[in-house]
């Protein structure tokens, strides 16, 4: 597995990381199977969405056990509701709670990024006044608790203001073929190289829905940074398909792939063994533009 320079941080990533969301409802085997498995094909980025007690007790064992050799972004902003489900909050003291919550459940020190969920242009300016979430984030990482600060958002506009104010290490945006013209992304893109911030991709297979083959698929906004779409998928395409293209975007330091079982993730890391013939994209840049 190539390994990339995190923006501005000392980190060097795996190209493709893990995002731990499918493993949500997943038995405990499954979501250690599958963390051993990607650690064992030189995968060394986990991303821990929640902070959900009974999903971070399935991720915690295996975590804890490679922790040394693992970089882990974990996020504020949500809070576990009454249902044992992640709802969105900006309310320091739920955060603050939230994020202990997190380290005293997956039992380690520290998390590499503190990461600020789903940030929207409306709320940025608030999460930057005194007092607000990147304070929050930044008091963590003065106890310790957290090495580098990020921000995940589905808007290029946020990407401008974050990179803009040379505040944030890391962003998170979604990446794949839908968004490829997508307005303002060559511009977020260039600010981000500018600055010299980890630029970690989400979404390369549009929530799924990209690897529904030869189907129609309707493409909702969160799955592509800003873009409705409905679109036919073609026979051939394929996760090597949509990871090429995403890591061969100069800016991107990691790409962060989601799966819900130890086949999906073989299918995925077949994109390391493939031939180049069988990871072209060109072809389907121009057919998902609208």
């Amino acid at each position: 597995m190539n390994l990339k320079k995190l923006g501005r941080t000392n980190l060097k990533v795996s190209e493709i990381g893990l995002g731990t969301e499918f493993l949500f409802r997943q038995p405990r085997e499954v979501a250690k199977s599958v963390i051993s498995k990607a650690i064992e094909h030189g995968i060394n980025y986990f991303d821990v969405l929640f902070s959900v007690k009974q999903y971070l007790e399935k991720l915690a064992p295996v975590l804890k056990e490679h922790r040394e050799n693992i970089i882990i972004t974990g996020h504020i902003g949500t809070v576990e509701n009454t249902e044992g489900r992640p709802k969105k909050t900006r309310n320091l003291k739920e955060c603050s709670e939230e994020f202990l919550k997190i380290l005293k459940i997956l039992n380690i020190d520290y998390i590499d990024v503190i990461n600020i969920q789903f940030v929207r242009e409306n709320e940025f300016d608030k999460i930057m006044q005194k007092e607000g979430l990147y304070d929050l984030a930044t008091s963590f990482m003065d106890q310790g608790k957290a090495r580098f600060i990020g921000l995940s958002t589905h808007e290029t506009q946020v990407i401008e203001k974050a990179a803009n104010n040379k505040k944030f290490d890391t962003i998170m945006f979604p990446l794949n073929f839908i968004n490829h013209n997508l307005e303002g992304r060559t511009e977020a893109l260039a600010l981000i190289k500018k600055n010299n911030i980890g630029l970690v991709a989400i979404k390369p297979f549009a929530a799924g829905n990209l690897l529904q083959y030869n189907r129609t698929v309707s493409f909702a906004k969160y799955q592509t940074g800003g873009i409705s779409l409905k679109k036919k998928n073609p026979r051939d395409i394929s996760p090597s398909k949509c990871l090429n293209y995403v890591t061969s975007i100069p800016e991107v330091s990691t790409v962060l792939m989601g799966v819900k079982n130890e086949e999906e993730l073989s299918q995925n890391l077949g994109y390391s063994l493939s031939k180049e013939n069988e990871k072209d994209f060109t072809k389907y840049i121009k057919l998902y533009q609208l």
